[in-house]
């Protein structure tokens, strides 16, 4: 019997016929917040699902997806509407709880896959806490990270072309759920050049000089930090693609990782 790449799909004797395979568990860890006038507030979850899902889908196994994480940190957008922000210690916690349960459960090997910058350093330490906390391997990964080198493949905006709402969300999005992004909204706003840190947003060689993030409302008007205007749905496809090849492989190298024993080299006193 072949079992289904959604752990919501299985039955509990499904699930322990799952965890003797040994999957790579795939969590996505969205956002509900604004993406301009053009797009829907969702965007982060459907994107990191979209990735999830067909990562799994075409991995013959070797990788799981749970459902979604939907919502995140998100104080420095709470000045536009449509915006739901989770307080950090509240978002660590309730991570952490998921990848304990499924530590508990048997699954060995979980990546947190990640569409939302502010989440980003969060997801980080909950990876950290989970491999440390319980018996199992956790990474953490941002999507378009994961993807970069396709993603800046497509960039025409110049580099300030990828950032939230912009020339790479719009694409992905038009690739997923066209119908739901108004093409006659899409407007260009560069914040780094009306007062957003210019180090704040990653050139095309991905580089960030800063971790630094400021209200969103001091550094724009629509909410659109990119080129939306130059996106489009191929653009769009030929970056999902590429993520979710090298998601695939990362997936089936990630579990490939053995959960050795720990040896303490501490003098016998100190134990």
């Amino acid at each position: 019997m072949t079992l289904s790449h959604r752990f919501r799909e299985l039955t509990w004797p499904e699930v322990n016929k799952a965890i003797e395979h040994g999957p790579t568990v795939l969590i996505p860890v969205g956002a509900i917040e604004q993406h301009g006038p053009h797009l829907p507030v969702d965007v982060d979850n459907t994107i990191t699902e979209h990735l999830c899902e067909q990562a799994a889908l075409r991995s013959e196994g070797d990788i799981m997806t749970m459902p979604a994480v939907h919502y995140g940190y998100n104080a420095h957008n709470m000045d536009f509407p449509g915006t739901i922000s989770i307080r950090m210690e509240t978002f660590i916690a309730y991570l952490v709880d998921v990848g304990a349960s499924l530590a508990h459960q048997g699954f060995r090997h979980l990546l947190l896959v990640n569409a939302h910058g502010s989440n980003g350093p969060l997801v980080d330490l909950i990876a950290r806490r989970l491999t440390v906390e319980h018996e199992c391997l956790a990474g953490a990964i941002n999507h378009w990270e994961l993807g970069w080198d396709f993603i800046r493949a497509e960039l025409e905006g110049g580099p300030y072309a990828a950032d939230h709402a912009c020339e790479w969300e719009t694409s992905e999005y038009l690739a997923i759920r066209p119908e739901l992004v108004q093409t006659d909204l899409i407007r260009d706003e560069i914040p780094a050049h009306r007062g957003g840190a210019r180090w704040l947003y990653p050139g095309l060689d991905g580089s960030k000089w800063v971790h630094f993030m400021n209200w969103w409302s001091r550094m724009n008007d629509s909410g659109v930090a990119g080129t939306p205007s130059l996106a489009s749905a191929e653009k769009g496809q030929r970056m999902l693609e590429g993520t979710i090849t090298r998601m695939i492989e990362v997936g089936r190298e990630f579990r490939q990782i053995p959960l050795a024993e720990r040896v303490d080299h501490r003098v016998a006193g100190a134990r």
